[in-house]
């Protein structure tokens, strides 16, 4: 530990190194970290939006999208669960919920606090969802938005979603998915597997720091947002209002987290370097 003074009681920064073999946050590369070192800038400098934009070009090679609609919501991975919902849901929706884990649990009491109807099949934790099962339980109770994830972060079950998503769209529902484990670690296929609202976090599989969720919304999402009644019931995550700030509108929504984003291109520019 640094020396302290009678002036100062407080000593510098001495941060021990770590492995991190958790769920997430993951061990960040040198090469992220040194990125987050660059001067700051402001959040409307032509040399930010410039990156603005090429963190998204990037981010739609990630969720393998040509979604115009795919940005990243300041906030972890918990943000870009309430901003999916919280943009689809108005009060007295349907939302089928399929739990399976601590986070499908938190999905589920996010979409009763915007007033959702919600209804909730369970299975096991460490166990996935049959097609069947989520089509029975759309014929019984149909629901605008089906909403699961992927892998889950408390057990690591990877719930196949190319069978259930016809399924889905057959029931005239949208699907929801939590990719906060899986983007970057794991094909997710957006546009090929048929993901209408898709969401993830910067800390996991894309090795960056925790304060990004990336969200994608494909045409049937876009269209449900356009179609609102009310307004978004959460203004910091309107996605209205953040693609006016990502888009050429340039329009000013917050002040966004600089050094994050550069973490976030540069874990972007590695994965991409590399290759899913």
């Amino acid at each position: 530990m640094n020396a302290t003074n009678a002036s100062n009681p407080f000593p510098e920064l001495d941060i021990p190194a770590r492995t991190l073999l958790g769920p997430g946050p993951s061990t960040v590369d040198p090469r992220v970290l040194r990125a987050m070192a660059a001067p700051l800038v402001g959040h409307l400098d032509p040399t930010f939006l410039e990156l603005m934009d090429r963190t998204q070009v990037m981010l739609r090679q990630a969720f393998e999208t040509q979604n115009p609609l795919t940005l990243a919501v300041p906030g972890t991975g918990s943000a870009g669960m309430e901003a999916a919902l919280a943009n689809l849901i108005e009060p007295g929706d349907s939302v089928l919920v399929c739990s399976n884990g601590y986070f499908s649990l938190r999905m589920a009491e996010i979409a009763r606090r915007y007033g959702a109807r919600v209804q909730v099949i369970t299975r096991p934790w460490g166990e996935i969802f049959t097609t069947s099962e989520i089509k029975q339980a759309l014929e019984a109770q149909p629901a605008k938005i089906v909403a699961l994830v992927h892998a889950e972060t408390s057990t690591g079950a990877l719930q196949p979603l190319e069978e259930i998503a016809p399924v889905v769209h057959t029931n005239g529902a949208l699907l929801l998915v939590d990719a906060v484990t899986s983007l970057g670690g794991l094909p997710v296929r957006v546009d090929e597997t048929g993901i209408d609202i898709c969401y993830s976090g910067s800390q996991k599989c894309l090795s960056c720091p925790p304060g990004l969720a990336p969200i994608t919304l494909g045409q049937r999402a876009e269209q449900a947002l356009s179609a609102r009644k009310t307004p978004v019931a959460n203004w910091y995550l309107d996605l209205n209002l953040l693609r006016k700030y990502w888009g050429p509108e340039r329009a000013y929504h917050h002040t966004a987290p600089i050094s994050t984003v550069y973490a976030f291109y540069e874990g972007l520019r590695l994965a991409v370097a590399e290759g899913l």
